[in-house]
């Protein structure tokens, strides 16, 4: 019996070891709807609204971002008011090819058809965190991350 009591300890501790030195992975946040990410174009493309009625010109659909690890409004000092989205790993990679190559355009985060924010792209994104600035009162941010939460 105190051999057995031995033997399932041994187990027991072999196992807890194992889970505490692996990291569990962020959570995963399914968008409401699906982001659709298309690039602005000056004439033959599709016009979308965004909520305060303004058109935006965009070409088909080159990125869908349905998962994300991280939703959120927030305010830097440097930054002001902006919306941070960060991706799965598998998500990132394709966001940092299609970062790569749209580098100085304007970029349409669609959503149920309406335009949600359209940010030039300043730079490649690779590392999977998004950050979206540009003016923003605390309620537009707010607003926009509840948007790609929510859909």
């Amino acid at each position: 019996m105190r051999s057995l009591l031995l033997l399932l300890l041994l187990a027991l501790s072999a196992c807890s070891s194992t889970a505490e030195n692996k990291p569990s992975p962020p959570p995963i946040v399914a968008a409401g709807t699906p982001v659709e990410l298309r690039v602005m174009v000056d004439s033959g493309g599709t016009t979308f609204k965004d909520k305060a009625g303004a058109d935006y010109q965009v070409g088909p659909v080159a990125l869908v971002l349905a998962r994300f690890t991280k939703i959120e409004a927030g305010f830097a000092e440097a930054g002001g008011h902006h919306v941070q989205l960060e991706l799965p790993s598998d998500d990132a990679a394709k966001f940092a090819k299609f970062t790569e190559e749209n580098v100085g355009k304007r970029i349409a985060f669609v959503v149920k058809n309406m335009v949600v924010t359209a940010p030039t792209l300043q730079s490649a994104i690779t590392g999977g965190s998004i950050e979206i600035s540009g003016g923003f009162t605390a309620a537009d941010a707010g607003t926009i991350a509840d948007t790609i939460r929510r859909g």
